[in-house]
């Protein structure tokens, strides 16, 4: 190995020690665990899909999840789930019209809304926080 190669794997090797975080691939922190939502069984959050805002007015939050569950399922999952974690769950929600299902909760000062669709054997599930 010549001194020019050398010079560039020490200074390289000098980098890394300095900075090793510099050069990892850290997976995001999952939006549900700042929404304190559990995630249903058989759902995956897509982390690509996660926002966080926080300003003096609240927090705006949104997250998706998908997996091979019922769409059904995951609705009378978080129905259940959400008055639990001390959620007001409206009742006779009108989903848009591209939603199979959907749940509108209230909690102190915070509006949070569930879309839940399907598309064949996939469900998907987008999470929207907001304050009141």
């Amino acid at each position: 190995m010549n001194k020019i190669h050398q010079l560039y794997l020490s200074a390289f090797t000098v980098l890394l020690m300095l900075s090793p975080s510099a050069f990892s691939q850290e997976k995001p922190e999952p939006m549900l665990s700042d929404l304190a939502i559990p995630l249903m069984e058989g759902l995956v959050e897509d982390n690509d899909e996660g926002l966080l805002f926080d300003s003096p007015e609240g927090r705006i939050i949104d997250a998706a999840a998908s997996g091979q569950a019922n769409a059904k399922e995951i609705y009378m999952y978080y129905r259940v789930v959400l008055p639990s974690l001390g959620w007001v769950v409206e009742q006779n929600m009108q989903c848009e019209t591209a939603m199979l299902y959907c749940i509108s909760a209230v909690r102190d000062e915070e509006s949070l809304m569930l879309n839940i669709n399907s598309a064949g054997d996939t469900s998907t599930i987008t999470y929207s926080l907001s304050p009141n």
